[in-house]
């Protein structure tokens, strides 16, 4: 028994050096929450397995309140979609460039040695093994070119930026001289005129169809397949509705296709219309989540004004529901674990596998209750109340006694 209350003791002094276990949740894509989906939502989870598994080209609409969990959908998403490369999007970062933002989101998603493995392949599949001298392996780069030219025309409206994809693409496998430069532009890198010049090209991937052209043939080329999860996508819907107040988010190229529409409204459609290009890319599968059915009604609605044979790839909606009573104890348990061992002390499950130490049951009924599921709720209750544990000269016993009497 004294033992058990020293681990006790010991996992509360933890807390009191300010580790709060559920201070690190964050509502972004680009933090890692190793915290696994509760298992209500398990069905959630195969349903939209299933969906990307079933179609070529698909968007799938997630439709969840503030706070149900979406981003932390999207990780436990990734977790769990082995054959595809799972990329977070968020509109507020990828509406300048747009093409080049989500092809740069991928390469870091890839990295540069699967990059340079895809590129391989490519030239391999058009005819770099073939021998140009004899005995010795030369590769006729002229015709590498040729022949990749011939197999991808039919696929790309814009025969320039083809033509100098594959140059950088055959570049880089191919060429010695030019090869560190090639992957640089690959990679995204910006470039000036006398580093173009060298690898004979005209433009950098800030160029619309360049990185449109290089997403579509190393997405397409990749062992795996591509989802893109957008997150927030109720962003076009306000953008294409813009008040006059609202943020300018506009290149200024776009400038008054249309002089009844604001720029921001120009801008949204321009956007639309990519997000609807993406449909191009084979094996591309796209995630959006909404905050209401009418928000998808809007998009169902803009969708058909701009391409009405596209509206069937929108597929049903599914719901994000808030958690059911089960599933803070889940939550809860699953995070104190991780923390325990992040902390080095894992010992302490040992003994206290069945307990919500230092909260109990009815802490976290009445937590579930008062914020009636709503993830994000939770979340920011349960950092509240370690926080009170974490700084407060109070007892435990008398933290929790407060917490229960509270309004």
């Amino acid at each position: 028994m004294l033992l058990h209350q020293n681990k006790k003791l010991r996992f509360l002094s933890f807390l009191k050096t300010g580790l709060n276990p559920f201070q690190k949740f964050v509502s972004t894509g680009e933090i890692k929450e190793e915290i696994g989906f509760v298992r209500s939502r398990t069905d959630l989870i195969n349903s939209i397995k299933d969906a990307i598994n079933k179609s070529d080209g698909c968007i799938i609409p997630i439709i969840g309140e503030i706070g149900t969990g979406k981003t932390h959908l999207y990780w436990a998403l990734k977790n769990k979609l082995y054959y595809f490369n799972t990329i977070y999007i968020s509109l507020d970062n990828v509406y300048r460039k747009f093409f080049y933002n989500v092809y740069s989101e991928f390469i870091e998603e890839i990295g540069p040695e699967v990059l340079r493995s895809i590129t391989s392949s490519l030239c391999n599949n058009w005819g770099a093994h073939d021998r140009k001298f004899g005995f010795f392996h030369v590769a006729d780069i002229e015709k590498v070119k040729r022949t990749a030219f011939e197999d991808l025309s039919d696929k790309f409206d814009d025969k320039i930026a083809l033509n100098d994809v594959i140059n950088a693409i055959t570049a880089h496998q191919l060429d010695p001289y030019k090869k560190v430069e090639a992957e640089r532009w690959l990679l995204g890198e910006l470039m000036n005129f006398r580093e173009l010049s060298h690898l004979n090209l005209l433009y950098d991937l800030k160029r619309r169809a360049y990185a449109f052209t290089l997403l579509k043939i190393i997405s397409e080329n990749a062992k795996l397949g591509t989802v893109l999860f957008i997150d927030d996508f109720e962003r076009i819907i306000s953008l294409s509705a813009s008040q006059p107040q609202s943020e300018v988010i506009f290149e200024p190229g776009w400038l008054y296709d249309d002089e009844t529409k604001s720029p921001e409204m120009v801008a949204a459609e321009k956007i639309f219309d990519k997000i609807l290009q993406l449909n191009d890319i084979q094996r591309l599968k796209i995630i959006i989540t909404l905050k209401s059915s009418e928000s998808l009604n809007e998009i169902i609605n803009k969708v058909q004004e701009i391409n009405e044979n596209l509206v069937n790839i929108i597929n049903e909606p599914l719901f994000l529901k808030d958690f059911e009573e089960a599933d803070i104890f889940e939550f809860y348990r699953k995070n104190i674990e991780t923390f325990l061992v992040n902390i080095h002390f894992s010992e302490f499950l040992e003994d206290f596998w069945n307990t919500y130490f230092p909260l109990n049951e009815e802490v976290l009924k009445k937590i579930n209750r008062i914020t009636n599921g709503n993830p994000r709720g939770i979340i920011k209750q349960l950092i509240n109340l370690f926080n009170d544990i974490i700084y407060s000269d109070e007892d435990l016993e008398v933290i929790l006694d407060q917490f229960m009497t509270k309004g």
